[in-house]
C-alpha cells in the first residue's frame, strides 16, 4: 500500500537521498554526494509476477553481471553499496535485493529511502503470519536508522491493517518518537482504539501510550505551541546548505522559555537533534554535541540526566547507545575517544571493552591514522587498569602492546606509525609504571634499528630524558654519544652536544667532565670539516644563544645607536659628492623598531638576495628580501633587510647570524631601527641637519618654513589697510582692482627704488598688494589682486 505523502518524499526532508554516508578518517574525507537516491514512489516496485515474462533478458544478463561483479569487490565503500542496491532494484529479484540489504547492514547503517524501496518490496511478498513476522522486524530494524517521517508514515499505515493490540509495542515506540511532529499518528491509534471493545485493552492501550508517548495527553494549546516551534525550526532547517551549531542551540533556549514538563522539553531536544542528524548524518561535531546535551543535567543541581527523562522509542538516545549509532555510521577520532570514555564511564568490563574495541578496529582497518589512534587510547586504558603488582596483568599488558604493534605492522607494513607511539608509550610505561629500564631500554633500541629512526634527534631526546628522570641517568652519557654518532651530517647535532655537555657539568665528576669537552671538540671538528658553511652557521647559533642569555638588556640599544651615527658618518666623509645628502630611499620608511625585520650591513659587493635567503632561511620563514642600491648609480651599497614572519624568528636570525661570513666578509646583523628622518629641502639645510647629526644631535629638526619669493611684504600691509576701507563699497571695490593692476606696475617701480627713502614708498598705498595674512605662493599673490 502507498499513499500521495510516500510518492512525495522529498529530498529536503531525508537528506539521506541528497548526502549518502561514508566512513572516513578525520584527514581523509570522500565525496559521495554524486550518489543520487533512487526514487521512492510505488511505480518502482513492481509485483514480482512480472518478473516471469522479461521482454529484455540480455539487459537483465548484464545487471545481473554488474550485481556480481559489485559483489565481488573486496574491502567495499559506501558507494559500492549504494550500487549494489541500485542494481538489485533494477533487477527486481527479490533475492538479489535483500542480499544487497544484508551486505549494506554489516557494513554501515542503510538510509532510510533504501529501506522504504526495500520494505515495500517486502510487504509484497509477504503473505503468511511468519512472513509478517519478518517484516514487522525489518519494519524496527529500518526505524532504528535516521529520523525519517516518511518511513515512519509507511510502517504506520503497514499497522493500521493490523489489530492494535497485538502491535502494541511497535506503536508505542514509534509514538515515542515522532508523537511530537506526527499528531496524525496519535489520531490514527485513538481510531483504532475506539474499535477495541474489552476494557482490559482498552486501559493497557492507555497506560502504556501515556507512558511512552509525552504528547498523549497534552493539552491542546501546548500542542500549538509546539508545532509552531517545530514547523518554524524545519524551515529553518531546510534553508541552510550547512550546518551551524547556533540554529539547534537557538531552538533548544527557546524550548526551555516554553512552560512544558521536563520529560516535553527533553523529548523536544531530542526531535531538533535527530532532525539535524537526519540532514548532516556524517557531521562528527553535531553528534558530540547531542552526546553531550543528553549527559548533562536538566537542572543545575539535579541528579537526573537529560536522557533519562526522555521516553526512547527506536531511536536511542542514551549518550553509549548514540555514540554506538556514530560508529556505525560515520568513526572519527574524536568519536572514537568519546567512545572509549563512555565505555569507562559506564564501567564496562574490560572483557566487554575488548570485544568492543576488536570489533570497532575491524571497522576501520582501511583508515590507518584513525586505527593508530584507537589503538594508542585502547593501551592507554590497560594502563589504567592494571595493577603493575600483579605480575599475570603486567604480563597481558606487555602482550597487549606486542600485539598492537604486530598488528599495525602486518596491515600497514613501513607506513604504520612512523614516529613510533605505541613503541615510545610502551617504553614509557616501562620506565615510569612498571620501574623496568632494561626493558625500556630494550625497546628503544627495537626503535634505532628500523631504518630512518637513528637520524631523528627527538627520538634520542626522549630516550635520554626517560634515562634521566626514571633510571638516574645512568646510561645518559652512553645514549648521548649513541646520539651523536648515529646523527652525524645533521644539523640538529649541537642540541645533543649541548645535552651532553650540560648533563656532566650536572651530575658528572672532574674525569667525566674533562672527558665529555675533549669529546665533544672533536666532534665538533670533524663536523665542521665535512660540511663548514652549515656546521659553521649552526654552531653559532648554538653558541649565541648563551651569549644571548647573558647579554640580553644591553644587545639592542648599542645596535640602535650605530645605525643613527650612520649618515652623519657617511656625509661628513670628502670623497663622497654632495648629491648623495639629498638621495631618497629605495624602501618604504618606518621610523619605529621593526621588530620582524633585520638589518644587515658589510656585505660583500656581488651579494644576491639568494646568498642571503640561504644564509637565513634556517632561522624561520622570509616574507621579503631587499638590498639597497645608490640611486644616482645603481651601485650596491653593501647593506640589506631581511623580513620575517615572525618577531622571534628575526631575534633567532640577529643571534645566530651576527658575525657569520657570505662571501668572505663577516656581515653584521641587528633588529631594523631606522633613525629619525632628517628633513629634505637646499643644500644649506641639509648641510645644517648634517652637521647637527655628527654633533651628536638626536632632536628632530623642525621642519623650515618656505618664504614666498618675489611678494613685496610693505605693500602687502598697505593693500591690506585700502582693501578694509574699501570692504563695503561695491564700486569702490571694482576701482579698487583697477587700482591694483596699475598698483602693480608701480610695485615693480618701488621694487626697483627699493633702496631710496622709506617714506616715498608709505605714501603710495595704491601700488601694493596683499591679503589679510601673507600670501603662501605666487598663485594665492595674483588671486589677492584678481589676476
Amino acid at each position: 500500500m502507498s499513499s500521495g505523502a510516500d510518492q512525495k518524499a522529498s529530498a529536503g526532508d531525508n537528506i539521506v537521498n541528497e548526502q549518502p554516508i561514508e566512513i572516513s578518517s578525520d584527514s581523509s574525507i570522500e565525496d559521495n554526494s554524486g550518489c543520487d537516491a533512487p526514487s521512492d514512489s510505488d511505480s518502482d516496485v513492481s509485483i514480482l509476477s512480472s518478473l516471469v515474462d522479461s521482454t529484455d533478458s540480455h539487459d537483465d544478463q548484464k545487471l545481473a553481471d554488474e550485481f556480481s561483479a559489485i559483489l565481488a569487490i573486496p574491502n567495499k565503500r559506501y558507494k559500492h553499496y549504494m550500487d549494489l542496491c541500485t542494481t538489485a532494484f533494477k533487477l527486481n529479484v527479490f533475492e538479489k535485493i535483500e542480499v544487497a540489504i544484508n551486505e549494506f547492514q554489516e557494513y554501515t547503517i542503510v538510509p532510510p529511502h533504501i529501506w522504504l524501496r526495500y520494505l515495500k518490496t517486502l510487504k509484497v511478498v509477504t503473505q503468511t503470519p511468519a512472513e509478517w513476522v519478518v517484516f514487522q522486524t525489518k519494519c524496527s530494524t529500518a526505524l532504528t536508522s535516521f529520523y525519517d517521517d516518511q518511513l515512519a508514515e509507511f510502517v504506520v499505515k503497514s499497522l493500521m491493517e493490523q489489530p492494535l493490540v497485538d502491535h502494541l509495542s511497535m506503536w508505542s515506540k514509534i509514538l515515542a518518537d515522532y508523537g511530537l511532529e506526527r499528531i496524525d499518528f496519535i489520531e490514527e491509534v485513538r481510531k483504532l482504539l475506539s474499535g477495541v471493545n474489552e476494557k482490559d485493552e482498552i486501559e493497557k492501550v492507555e497506560q502504556t501510550m501515556s507512558t511512552n508517548c509525552v504528547t498523549w495527553s497534552c493539552d491542546k494549546d501546548k500542542l500549538e505551541a509546539i508545532a509552531d516551534l517545530i514547523d518554524e525550526f524545519k524551515q529553518k532547517l531546510k534553508s541552510n546548505a550547512e550546518n551551524s551549531s547556533w540554529l539547534q542551540e537557538s531552538y533548544l533556549l527557546r524550548a526551555e522559555t516554553l512552560s512544558l514538563s521536563t520529560n516535553l522539553k527533553c523529548s523536544l531536544a531530542k526531535l531538533i537533534y535527530e532532525r539535524c542528524l537526519a540532514k548532516y548524518p556524517t557531521d562528527s561535531r553535531l553528534w558530540l554535541d547531542y552526546i553531550a546535551y543528553m549527559e548533562k543535567p536538566m537542572e543545575p543541581e539535579g541528579e537526573a540526566m537529560a536522557h533519562t527523562a526522555v521516553c526512547d522509542g527506536y531511536l536511542k538516545c542514551k549518550p553509549l547507545e548514540l555514540i554506538n549509532r556514530v560508529l556505525q555510521t560515520r568513526p572519527t577520532i574524536a568519536l572514537n575517544h568519546k567512545y572509549l570514555e563512555l565505555m569507562e564511564q559506564n564501567k564496562l568490563s574490560p572483557e566487554q571493552v575488548d570485544s568492543e574495541i576488536k570489533r570497532q578496529l575491524q571497522r576501520i582497518e582501511p583508515y590507518m591514522e584513525m586505527n593508530v589512534e584507537l589503538q594508542l587510547d585502547y593501551l592507554a586504558y590497560r594502563v589504567r587498569h592494571t595493577e603493575v603488582h600483579n605480575e599475570e596483568q603486567v604480563n597481558q599488558l606487555r602482550d597487549a602492546f606486542r600485539e598492537v604493534w604486530d598488528r599495525l605492522s602486518e596491515l600497514y607494513g613501513d607506513l604504520a606509525d612512523t614516529s613510533y607511539e605505541v613503541l615510545q608509550l610502551w617504553a614509557q610505561v616501562e620506565y615510569a609504571k612498571l620501574n623496568n629500564p632494561e626493558n625500556g631500554a630494550a625497546i628503544w633500541c627495537e626503535i634505532f634499528n628500523y631504518p630512518g629512526s637513528s637520524v631523528r634527534s627527538h627520538l634520542w631526546l626522549s630516550y635520554a630524558q626517560m634515562e634521566i628522570e626514571y633510571n638516574k641517568g645512568h646510561k645518559v652519557s652512553i645514549v648521548l654519544r649513541q646520539a651523536l654518532e648515529a646523527l652525524s651530517m645533521t644539523p640538529d647535532v649541537h642540541v645533543i652536544v649541548e645535552l651532553y655537555r650540560r648533563n656532566e657539568r650536572c651530575f658528572g665528576n672532574y674525569e667525566s667532565i674533562a672527558e665529555c669537552q675533549k669529546y665533544c671538540e672533536a666532534y665538533v671538528e670533524q663536523q665542521q670539516h665535512v660540511d663548514p658553511y652549515r656546521q659553521q652557521s649552526a654552531w653559532r647559533q648554538g653558541n649565541n644563544r648563551r651569549i644571548q642569555s647573558y647579554q640580553k638588556p644591553e644587545k639592542k640599544p648599542p645596535i640602535k645607536s650605530s645605525r643613527k651615527q650612520l649618515p652623519a658618518a657617511k656625509k661628513i666623509m670628502p670623497s663622497e659628492p654632495p648629491a648623495k645628502e639629498t638621495k631618497e630611499s629605495n624602501f618604504k620608511y618606518s621610523p619605529n623598531m621593526e621588530e620582524n625585520k633585520i638589518f644587515i650591513k658589510n656585505l660583500y659587493a656581488n651579494c644576491t638576495k639568494d646568498d642571503l635567503t640561504d644564509a637565513f632561511e634556517s632561522f624561520g620563514t622570509i616574507k621579503d628580501v631587499r638590498l639597497v642600491y645608490r640611486p644616482s648609480n645603481q651601485r650596491f651599497k653593501g647593506i640589506a633587510y631581511i623580513e620575517f614572519e615572525k618577531a622571534e624568528d628575526a631575534q633567532k636570525a640577529v643571534i645566530g647570524g651576527d658575525g657569520i661570513e657570505i662571501g668572505g666578509q663577516k656581515i653584521e646583523v641587528a633588529i631594523s631601527n631606522p633613525p629619525p628622518k632628517l628633513a629634505t629641502g637646499p643644500s644649506t639645510s641639509s648641510g645644517a641637519a648634517t652637521v647637527a647629526a655628527a654633533a651628536g644631535d638626536k632632536k628632530k629638526p623642525e621642519k623650515r618654513r618656505i618664504q614666498t619669493s618675489l611678494i613685496p611684504t610693505r605693500l602687502v600691509l598697505n593693500e591690506v589697510k585700502r582693501r578694509k576701507k574699501l570692504e563695503l563699497d561695491d564700486d569702490a571695490a571694482v576701482s579698487s582692482t583697477n587700482d591694483a593692476a596699475n598698483g602693480n606696475s608701480n610695485s615693480a617701480n618701488g621694487n626697483d627704488n627699493g633702496n631710496g627713502n622709506g617714506n616715498e614708498t608709505a605714501n603710495e598705498p595704491e601700488q601694493s598688494s596683499a591679503t589679510a595674512t601673507v600670501p603662501k605662493s605666487n598663485d594665492d599673490f595674483r588671486k589677492l589682486f584678481n589676476i
